[in-house]
């Protein structure tokens, strides 16, 4: 019979010092879900192992099963669980912990005295890739396999962009196992391996009585890692340069996956966004890749709204929507001003984005160079607001490093090393330059006064904007004056009207007389339901190749300017047209009494002869099909426009409705398809 363990066993030295109880300080730092947990230790770990910097980190968490037959001597740790249990038989915390594990190992009790044991047990392994591995020296005690397995209180991260300070992050790893039992597989940049498994008991004696550590390890190397790749069991070698560790056996917890897809965006969606992480998830059956390309769609997958929960200190409702948005849309609309940056005295070179909405709950976010959140705050300086403030220079990273504290998710001046038994006057200054960076920012925000318009930055800022954020109400509460972006003019006025009619897409101020940009002038996307290709296609059937609307009776095409009236024949009639997904955002203006509507059409490519189908809505709320009288591009049929060519990206459409009323639009974007 083949030997799947390659003669690893369990290895427990003799207790030579203070024995060790049920009380493990390192695993109830993690008492909260351990599956929240995980990712957030885990990734924080890879990150800072980073081998190559222009690429990156790639976190990958699988689920996996190992057999009892295949690893019996790997199972024999339920001998020592038993002789723990028999070690501290009148200690409460000692029932309840090796009663959990026993369960976890053998299943449900048959009878009194005979017990069902499990076959196999569900089990995580966590690779990285492009990271350097963990080396082993039994004599450096900075080496990173040495602190992650047999030491405790140590950390092997000496960079300064490293996450983690205290070593207790390990913690995440035993606290997700009911066995408390971990297998680590590490190879290097030089193609060295090291292998092996750990697991955290507490004191006890064996069959000859003798007393034994609490922390045992599984090797083929008399308890010292295994630094040949033949003598590691098949299922924990590792291929290429990177860590795996394996958590043997598992805590039950209902949708473990979404808890670990929202842990992974809470936690870590600047690094995805800056393209410094990817993290796959592979749980049960699932595969789910988080990537920058399909990160604002996850996002939006897994959180609808843009609120979070009541407390910032409770991170597992936190909610990274609205700080997304607050860095991926910066300088384009009022909502999303121009970052705020500025280099600290002590801290150096630091920034803050800012996305205002009144609905949100004015918090900041913050993070340090290795883009983990460390914590959020409420800052009341300003109301309706989410903030991200960053330091990512190497001298304020590694200040705030030492501000922190175990759970890395706080910076303080009491947790910055004591100078003779008293508060550091670096860590103090640091503390207080962050503060006095934010609420000035935020003091200047709040000199705009908006009301219910917007100063425009240039048209061609609004195709890079999605629909859900230029739809807001755009009303805040601002005091002061109002100032333009780009020319620099301010002014104190808020008169309900502003004058001027021009329309541009150089980057110049723009002003809209009495239309400002409000939620019912402004469409949400069309939903598409693709077929497989990604587009959904329609029949065109008879005669009538169009899905005209109630047009008004009184056009009769003479009003058309540029545009004009579609004949009723048309060669070679097409086949079928295909709904093509365009992205559609609308300004109205109105000059001399005619109010006009400016389409801004996103095209994913170049069509020609696209029909333009519209449905609109009047201020009423009444929905119809008003027909188009003007239109500076295509072929007008009542509420269509046909013949319109797209260019790839940004198109600017002018039209004009009969009854010139100011409306939101709906639009379906037609491909025909020919013979």
């Amino acid at each position: 019979m083949e030997n799947k363990e390659k003669n690893c066993k369990w290895h427990f030295g003799n207790e030579g010092g203070i024995d060790i109880g049920p009380n493990d300080p390192i695993h109830n730092t993690f008492k909260g879900n351990v599956y929240y947990s995980i990712v957030r230790e885990s990734i924080q770990n890879s990150l800072d192992a980073v081998s190559i910097e222009r690429e990156p980190v790639k976190v990958v968490f699988s689920s996996f099963r190992i057999n009892r037959s295949d690893f019996p001597n790997l199972f024999e740790i339920e001998k020592h669980i038993t002789q723990c249990q028999t070690f501290y038989h009148d200690n409460v915390d000692a029932k309840r912990l090796f009663k959990d594990m026993l369960d976890n190992l053998n299943g449900e009790r048959i009878e009194k005295l005979n017990v069902h044991k499990k076959q196999e047990l569900s089990c995580m392994k966590i690779s990285d890739y492009n990271t350097g591995g963990m080396k082993y020296d039994k004599n450096d005690t900075k080496s990173r396999f040495y602190a992650f397995l047999r030491a405790a209180g140590v950390t092997s991260k000496s960079n300064q962009g490293a996450g983690g300070s205290f070593g207790f992050g390990k913690g995440a790893y035993f606290a997700l196992s009911p066995i408390k039992t971990l297998i680590v597989s590490s190879m290097d940049t030089d193609g060295n391996v090291y292998f092996e498994g750990t697991t955290r008991l507490t004191t006890h004696k064996n069959e000859s009585g003798e007393k034994r550590t609490a922390y045992g390890f599984y090797d083929s190397n008399d308890g010292e890692p295994v630094q040949d790749i033949n003598s590691i069991p098949d299922i924990f070698k590792r291929e290429k340069a990177g860590t795996d560790i394996s958590i043997i056996g598992l805590w039950k917890e209902e949708d473990q996956e979404s808890i670990m897809v929202k842990s992974v965006l809470n936690n870590f969606w600047l690094a995805i966004y800056q393209n410094k992480l990817i993290v796959q998830i592979k749980i049960d059956g699932n595969d789910i890749t988080i990537e920058k390309s399909k990160l604002e769609q996850i996002i939006d997958e897994y959180f609808e709204e843009e609120c979070e929960g009541n407390s910032p200190n409770d991170i597992e409702t936190w909610n990274p929507k609205s700080y997304f948005k607050a860095v991926k849309y910066a300088g384009t609309s009022s909502e999303f001003p121009p970052a705020f940056e500025k280099k600290l005295e002590t801290l150096g070179n630091v920034e803050l984005y800012v996305y205002l909405e009144k609905e949100l709950q004015s918090r900041i976010s913050y993070f340090r160079k290795p883009k983990m959140v460390v914590c959020k705050k409420t800052n009341k300086k300003k109301n309706g607001y989410s903030a991200v403030f960053i330091c990512e220079s190497d001298e304020g990273n590694e200040l705030l490093r030492l501000m922190e504290n175990p759970a890395h998710n706080e910076w303080k001046k009491e947790n910055y090393p004591k100078e003779e038994g008293h508060i550091s006057p670096i860590a103090r200054k640091a503390e207080n330059e962050i503060s006095k960076f934010i609420n000035e920012s935020l003091e200047e925000l709040s000199k705009v006064k908006i009301g219910k318009k917007i100063a425009f930055l240039g048209l061609e800022e609004y195709l890079s904007i999605p629909e859900d954020l230029l739809e807001k109400d755009d009303i805040f509460d601002y005091e002061g004056n109002s100032s333009n972006n780009v020319s620099g003019s301010s002014s104190s006025e808020t008169t309900e009207e502003e004058t001027g009619s021009q329309t541009t897409v150089k980057r110049e101020s723009v002003k809209i007389k009495a239309t400002p940009i409000i939620k019912n002038e402004v469409p949400e996307e069309t939903e598409i339901e693709p077929t497989e290709d990604g587009s959904e296609k329609v029949t065109v059937g008879g005669e009538n190749t169009t899905s005209g609307g109630n047009a008004n009776p009184t056009d009769s095409g003479d009003t058309a300017t540029t545009g004009k009236r579609a004949d009723d024949t048309t060669p070679n009639p097409p086949i079928s047209k295909i709904l093509v997904n365009v992205k559609l955002r609308v300004l109205a203006q109105k000059t001399t009494g005619i109010i006009e509507h400016i389409l801004f059409v996103d095209s994913p490519k170049e069509i020609a002869n696209v029909e333009l189908e519209f449905s609109v809505g009047a201020d009423n709320g009444k929905e119809d099909d008003i027909a188009i009288i003007s239109s500076d591009t295509g072929t007008i049929e009542k509420n269509i426009l046909k013949n319109v060519n797209l260019q790839q990206g940004k198109n600017i459409i002018k039209i004009k409705f009969a009854d010139n009323v100011k409306h939101s639009i709906k639009l379906k974007a037609y491909e025909y398809e020919y013979q």
